[in-house]
């Protein structure tokens, strides 16, 4: 039933939602100085590398590069960011355009699933007392909540897949319950091309459907319902051909991507497939360093509410969390990242009580409307109190409990030092490029530090941000000298860049020893040309000019 003079209040409350999020997202990576890590500066460098061939209308060379370049990652955010770089300009600011895309996406789509859900007893029912808070509560609520969880809070700020693959997987599930089963062909079609998109977002999004096809094909299939069969045709059909895009020529650099995380789970000593840390990683993921504990909480109380009370209306969001974790735990890397498209289903889940907001049967058992405003008003101040912890922390401020196996966050940050405040070192990535461009022919510049802020995918993505041309060339053409196998790389290299202070770090990589004995042994060779400070106890980053033999 639509309910058109209560479409302003949801519609205002998730706009306002989206605005402090957004503001508070854009001014962090504003006064943030610290290069995008690894993976982030690698996709802000392919989204870098198609805007400058649709810049200069290089459709030819567009096509090379979409269709037969290398690429482990589907392209999709990719794309998108490229296409804000044309409107806006490349920035590390533009460059998390697509999360903003993504935040009204999934604010949007949580919103309707929660109403489409579990609104229909406040909304339909003649005894209902006030359905009109009910369903504003069930728009904002959940999706305040997804988009405050501690991982989706700085995932917003950083170029990593995640977020919108959060958004992807949120938006397809809207639009496959509202297909109903495939009856509607209209959003069966949504369906089909969302979830192509989706798979274009990054390759891992199927995993989060694997258990939901299986459960509603077989629905469709056990109608023999001639429409909805045909409707689920349709809709796989243009899935396929929307996916196969891009999957297709890209085939075997998806296999290969596969094979390297596989190799990566036994260079990072990750548990055994089937054991049960293993098996628990992305249970205690999803609870404590996802969600952290006091959301976890509500989660439980949320689980266990829908269980007695809406069973069937939450049966494709079970599925949708146990289909991500379970999939993922037959992965042998483990990310905490990888099942965070869970959350917006977590955040259903734990909301699904508002549903009978105001009616008499809930005054009859005893839960009453006042108390539940209490309770939506202590979880609505928590999620701004989780966000901004995860974007604006105080210094070493956190709170976990410890158990004899499993740390639990409970107010902390977590991930790697990523959800930090904006910090003011840059790492001193902006002067190394800066003093190494303008040199003719382009220098060939081989990286051998591999830290999170400093690495060649940082080098590289500046290299190209720095170029004061519009959608111009890289200034420097980064050679990857971060593994023993690639250290013959310096042979094609005019300069390279190392650090000092091996002897006091906390990780150092075996390459790096390996050619600090190669420039000990060989003065003549190379030529000490600069040096920068960095944030780290005793040491620079040093730049070597190589005299090529």
């Amino acid at each position: 039933m639509k309910i058109p003079t209560l479409r302003a209040p949801q519609n205002k409350l998730l706009l306002l939602i989206f605005l402090v999020f957004a503001l508070s997202t854009v001014v962090w990576t504003l006064r943030d100085r610290t290069p995008p890590p690894w993976d982030p500066s690698d996709h802000l460098r392919y989204a870098y590398d198609y805007y400058r061939l649709l810049a200069h209308a290089d459709f030819s060379g567009f096509a090379r590069e979409f269709f037969s370049t290398r690429h482990y990652y589907a392209p999709l955010v990719h794309l998108i960011a490229a296409a804000v770089f044309l409107i806006l300009g490349a920035s590390k600011l533009t460059g998390i355009g697509v999360n903003l895309l993504s935040l009204a996406a999934l604010l949007w789509s949580v919103a309707w699933i929660s109403r489409r859900l579990y609104a229909k007893e406040s909304v339909e029912s003649e005894q209902s007392a006030s359905p009109g808070w009910a369903v504003m509560f069930l728009s904002a609520l959940p999706a305040l909540l997804s988009s405050s969880y501690h991982f989706s809070a700085w995932l917003v700020h950083d170029a990593f897949l995640d977020f919108p693959l959060i958004a992807a997987a949120a938006v397809s599930f809207a639009f496959l319950i509202r297909a109903e089963d495939f009856r509607v062909r209209r959003y069966a079609v949504a369906f089909g091309v969302s979830a192509g998109l989706g798979m274009l977002v990054k390759q891992t999004f199927a995993f989060f459907f694997v258990l939901p096809a299986l459960y509603v094909v077989g629905r469709v299939l056990w109608t023999r319902d001639r429409r909805a069969i045909g409707n689920l045709a349709l809709a796989s059909v243009v899935l396929i051909l929307i996916a196969s895009i891009w999957y297709a020529p890209h085939w075997p650099d998806v296999v290969a991507i596969y094979r390297e995380n596989q190799q990566a789970a036994i260079s990072e000593n990750e548990a055994p497939l089937f054991t049960f840390d293993s098996n628990f990683f992305y249970v205690h993921a999803f609870l404590s360093m996802q969600m952290q504990v006091p959301f976890a909480i509500v989660f439980v109380f949320g689980l266990l509410y829908s269980l007695v009370k809406y069973p069937k209306e939450s049966l494709v969001l079970y599925l949708w969390i146990i289909s991500g974790i379970a999939c993922f735990a037959l992965v042998a890397n483990k990310d905490v990242r990888y099942t965070a498209p869970v959350l917006p289903a977590a955040a259903l889940i734990s909301t699904c009580w508002i549903g009978s907001f105001g009616t008499r049967s809930e005054s009859r058992h005893g839960f009453t409307s006042a108390w539940k405003l209490v309770v939506v008003i202590a979880i609505s101040a928590w999620c701004f109190v989780s966000f901004f912890n995860a974007q604006w922390p105080r210094s070493g401020f956190g709170t976990a409990i410890d158990t004899p196996r499993y740390r639990w966050m409970v107010f902390a940050r977590n991930y790697y030092g990523f959800d930090h405040r904006p910090l003011p070192e840059d790492w001193a990535v902006p002067e190394i490029v800066q003093s190494l461009s303008g040199k003719a022919p382009t220098p060939v510049f081989g990286v051998v530090v591999n830290l999170p802020y400093l690495n060649p995918s940082s080098i590289a993505l500046y290299s190209r941000l720095l170029n004061p041309q519009r959608a111009g060339s890289p200034l420097i053409d980064v050679r990857w000298v971060v593994e023993p196998s690639l250290i013959n790389r310096i042979d094609e290299c005019d300069y390279i860049l190392v650090r000092t202070g091996l002897d006091k770090a906390e990780w150092v990589a075996r390459v790096e020893r390996d050619v600090e004995k190669l420039i000990r042994d060989n003065p003549d060779r190379f030529i000490r040309d600069a040096s920068y400070p960095i944030p780290l106890p005793d040491a620079e980053a040093v730049v070597f000019r190589h005299e090529r033999k």
